[in-house]
């Protein structure tokens, strides 16, 4: 019973939009007096054309039937306070079985409160898809929503023919107030006058009587009210709004923060930046470009947001999520410039409780971070939820170091190191395949002719993804460079930076030290059983090479031009201080005692990543959690992210499957299952993820439409501390996600 009031909830509307013409009011009364006065048994049927007094002395009143006349708001009660969603917000629902459930709504709920009849409005004022809606009630229960053509349009004029016109089921009788009281005068003469004097005295009571039975607006149905009801006016295509910096000029608190968290939002003017003015609680002047949020369709000539005249909780996030394109606007309007606008899939941002998740139990994560923290497993660490599609949770916890100088925010940039396998390497594969330009089952020597007569020849690009190719687990292919504590004098550049021990310090590497890792590489030995599952850096460091060799492009730029520049990722890069990303925003990694000798900050921590420039298959990637939600969004989204298709869902489907015994891993995605198991084990089995050596996770659960990062620096100042691990903060907090949603249920 509760999923199906859920179910008659989610249909509920509101009125945008109100007729200015004033309606007279009518009364219309055939009731118990006026049929003895004719000698008539049957039950009255009183129908008002509009709320007055009157009818809540007929409500109460089991010696009548009541039938209320229903206008644009499709509201049998207007005065009770609670707003329905009007002709244009049914008209909304492209659904029939949805607004089918309505109409049964609004039978019960009538019937409940004594309204027998309820007649349907009928005006050539409405639309076609509003008087489309009109015709939808009336089949969907004719003996209930009444055409006005059905009735008669006076009292007859005489006894014989009032007689013959009662004969169908129900009788309404139309004819205003006064001339009713004219027939009733005249059809009761032989009334006794204390009893007609009784009857007039009952109606003029009734009038002054308020009969408005309230009832409370359940969350989930005014929630779905706002989101039906609102309206995109918009000639100059301006939805969803997209940029950096925009103006807010009202005085709604809690959708300005809200604002905030998509751009950054000023309380002033200013040339070129697009400026929102909510006319709800904003008197000053409307200019020709602004962006105007307002009730009903005051400025039906501008790019405007026409909101239902219902508040709800959580009101501030439906509006930022249409605005920007986390949610598709669907409510209709006569004006020629209100269109649909689609769910782009930009990521928005809600609060937990909105998006079925119990906020006092995600209070958990702050005490295994501070705890995490307290025992020095990490400095500092950052964290995104996302759940439908909403961020729900973000927040950095700590410090850049123990120092406690440089406190991490939502903005702080992270070295991902292994998790780049599946941000970077990952879909670049999946986009060459959809371009035809590799196949999965292609041999590595098909594609780069240094493998042609090696040990790997024949290894798959399948295998390669699944990191069953016989590949060893890691070569520390830099420390074949060295020479005791310094590089082999064949790897500097110059006398001068010999002289100096200038290596690369993640500038471009001389091209000698590329050639000999590549070399290092195709000769490298394979594991004593070459079919056996053997988690590999090598393999992507080999999917990078035919990257570059297929594409035609260097690695960065390939991804660059393909994913983050057009999905908004402004911290996703390799490389991250030379592309314009400030050291202070960026968090430190490991003193490197073994290569560089100095504070790694700003360059990648792998060493044979730093070899190949700072850009490679399996490590290298800077970015922040809420970038790394959106990547993570378009893998569950199918390939699709911000109204663009990336990738297909087929080709994702096909990397999110185990395809060799023994080894639980997808191509490139890590998964449940073994004795190291990265995620909660509350996560469903089709959940894909990966984990990285800096202390980093990223992981997308289908089943509950979920995303969880979690960023640190765990191995500042050493990468021999373990202590994150040893306490299963990555996966205890990813526990407490899943609990959350279960406190929900």
């Amino acid at each position: 019973m509760r999923d199906y009031l859920l179910i008659v909830f989610a249909l509920i509307g509101t009125s945008v939009f109100a007729s200015d013409d004033e309606v007279k009011e009518e009364v219309w009364i055939d009731g118990d007096s006026f049929y003895k006065s004719i000698g008539h048994k049957k039950k009255s049927t009183i129908y008002f054309k509009q709320w007055s007094g009157y009818v809540g002395q007929f409500l109460e009143d089991e010696n009548y039937y009541v039938a209320l006349q229903l206008d644009e708001f499709f509201d049998p009660l207007p005065k009770d306070g609670v707003a329905l969603p009007s002709l244009t917000t049914l008209a909304a629902i492209s659904d029939k079985g949805l607004k089918k459930d309505y109409f049964r709504f609004l039978e019960s709920f009538g019937r409940t409160f004594g309204v027998t009849y309820m007649v349907l409005p009928d005006t050539s004022l409405f639309s076609g898809f509003e008087l489309e809606v009109i015709k939808q009630a009336n089949e969907h229960s004719p003996f209930y929503f009444l055409h006005q053509s059905s009735l008669s349009r006076s009292i007859p004029s005489s006894k014989k023919e009032y007689e013959s016109k009662t004969e169908s089921c129900p009788t309404i009788w139309l004819a205003d107030q006064d001339e009713n009281t004219r027939k009733l005068n005249r059809w009761s003469e032989k009334l006794e006058s204390a009893r007609q004097e009784s009857f007039y005295s009952q109606l003029r009571e009734a009038k002054q009587a308020a009969f408005m039975p309230a009832f409370e607006l359940p969350k989930s149905l005014a929630g779905a009210v706002f989101s039906a009801g609102v309206v995109a006016i918009d000639p100059n295509n301006t939805f969803p709004i997209q940029g950096e910096v925009v103006t807010y000029l009202g005085l709604d608190i809690q959708l300005k923060n809200r604002l905030a968290q998509y751009l950054q939002v000023l309380d002033y003017r200013i040339a070129g930046v697009p400026c929102i003015v909510d006319a709800r609680n904003h008197n000053g002047e409307i200019e020709e470009e602004d962006i105007v949020i307002q009730v009903g369709q005051r400025y039906a000539n501008h790019t405007s947001l026409s909101l239902p005249e219902v508040s709800i909780q959580g009101e501030d996030v439906i509006i930022a999520k249409k605005l920007f394109g986390a949610e598709e606007i669907t409510g209709r309007s006569r004006h020629p410039s209100a269109r649909q606008v689609d769910n782009l899939r930009f990521l928005g941002y809600s609060d937990a409780e909105i998006a079925g998740i119990n906020s006092s139990h995600l209070r958990w994560i702050d005490s295994l971070a501070a705890d995490a923290i307290k025992k020095f497993a990490t400095p500092g660490m950052q964290l995104a939820v996302v759940k439908r599609g909403d961020v729900v949770f973000e927040k950095g916890y700590g410090y850049y170091t123990y120092d406690s100088m440089h406190a991490v925010t939502d903005e702080t940039v992270y070295d991902i190191a292994s998790v780049t396998k599946v941000a970077a390497t990952l879909p670049a594969i999946a986009l060459l395949i959809e371009q035809g330009k590799i196949n999965l089952d292609d041999t590595l020597s098909q594609h780069l002719s240094i493998f042609e007569k090696s040990n790997k020849s024949s290894v798959t690009l399948r295998q390669l993804l699944a990191h069953n190719a016989g590949l060893r687990s890691y070569v520390p292919f830099w420390s074949m460079m060295m020479d005791g504590d310094r590089l082999d004098a064949f790897y500097y550049k110059t006398p001068e930076d010999e002289a100096r021990d200038i290596r690369t310090y993640g500038l471009e590497p001389h091209p000698s030290m590329l050639d000999s890792l590549k070399s290092f590489i195709v000769k490298s030995n394979l594991i004593e059983n070459p079919h056996a599952y053997n988690y590999s850096d090598l393999g992507f460091m080999i999917l990078h090479l035919l990257i570059e060799e297929v594409s035609g492009e260097p690695f960065d730029q390939f991804l660059k031009e393909n994913f983050y520049l057009p999905m908004g990722l402004k911290s996703t890069t390799f490389n991250p201080i030379r592309n314009g990303i400030s050291p202070q925003k960026i968090a430190p990694t490991e003193y490197d005692q073994r290569y560089r000798n100095y504070q790694v900050w700003g360059e990648v921590h792998d060493r044979n990543a730093l070899v190949f420039g700072g850009v490679a298959g399996h490590a290298g990637l800077f970015s922040t959690a809420s970038d790394l939600a959106k990547m993570m969004s378009m893998f569950l989204n199918g390939g699709y992210y911000g109204g663009r298709h990336y990738l297909s869902k087929e080709t994702l489907n096909s990397l999110n499957i185990r395809y060799f015994d023994n080894n639980r891993r997808g191509l490139g995605w890590d998964k449940k299952g073994g004795e190291k198991n990265a995620a909660s084990s509350l996560a469903s089995d089709e959940s894909f993820g990966h984990t990285g050596f800096t202390g980093t996770m990223v992981w997308a659960d289908p089943e509950y439409d979920l995303i969880y990062v979690f960023l640190s620096n765990r191995i500042y100042p050493d990468a021999d501390n373990w202590k994150l691990s040893t306490l299963n903060t990555r996966t205890h907090i990813h526990d407490v996600i899943y609990q959350s949603l279960q406190n929900m249920e």
